[in-house]
């Protein structure tokens, strides 16, 4: 069955979508586009999609990734435009290509994420001192604490996963640009990054005064 890759945005309303309701979201565009996409097999089919990475509920995605397989072939502009007409707002596909047979599913090849996190001037603990970014990228070791599945909290060190993180403005709040490590392999958050941030720089932040937007995969 011919596979396609989806480049599509999350933004807006669509952000507060949850994963799941993303996925019956998709599937009801596509059968309202009346697109010939593939189930799987056996009491409870699903439509077979394959994502890169699922979005936390508020974060935005410039550039998310999506596999889908169709019963036929069907041209990538046709795709697009029927699929477009279906979704709600917020969701929007920006380019369509084909994927190889032999090709690994998005989260198999996912290495990197690049996010934009704005916090607001009334939320901001303070003025950072000059040079916060380049000291805090120095140290060797950077440990937030998270809670494990099973409920005991556990001290992970997030360095490793941190490849850039900038400063890009000071003005009306604080706004950073930073790639992280995304993946099976290892996932790091762009809250618990922007709170080591500032603890280490001697403040405090609040995680849900954080805008997100996830600006691409790679």
């Amino acid at each position: 069955m011919p596979r396609y890759r989806i480049q599509y945005c999350k933004r807006g309303p669509a952000s507060y979508i949850s994963h799941l309701d993303l996925v019956r979201t998709l599937d009801r565009a596509f059968r309202r586009a009346a697109l010939p996409i593939a189930y799987s097999e056996g009491f409870n089919p699903h439509p077979r999609f394959s994502f890169a990475a699922p979005l936390p509920v508020g974060v935005e995605g410039l550039a998310e990734v999506l596999d889908v397989e169709m019963q036929e072939p069907i041209a990538h502009q046709e795709l697009a435009e029927r699929l477009n007409a279906a979704l709600p707002p917020g969701l929007a596909v920006l380019e369509v290509s084909d994927v190889q047979d032999n090709t690994p599913a998005p989260m198999a090849e996912l290495d990197e994420a690049g996010y934009i996190v704005h916090l607001d001037e009334h939320d901001l603990p303070g003025p950072l001192p000059d040079g916060a970014a380049r000291d805090f990228l120095s140290e060797e070791h950077i440990e937030v604490t998270r809670k494990g599945k099973d409920g005991r909290e556990k001290i992970r060190d997030i360095r490793p996963g941190i490849v850039k993180l900038d400063v890009l403005s000071q003005v009306s709040g604080l706004t950073m640009q930073m790639k992280l490590k995304s993946g099976s392999a290892m996932n790091v958050r762009p809250e618990d990054v922007v709170e080591a941030f500032f603890h280490h720089a001697g403040m405090a932040v609040d995680k849900a005064d954080l805008q997100i937007i996830r600006t691409g995969l790679f």
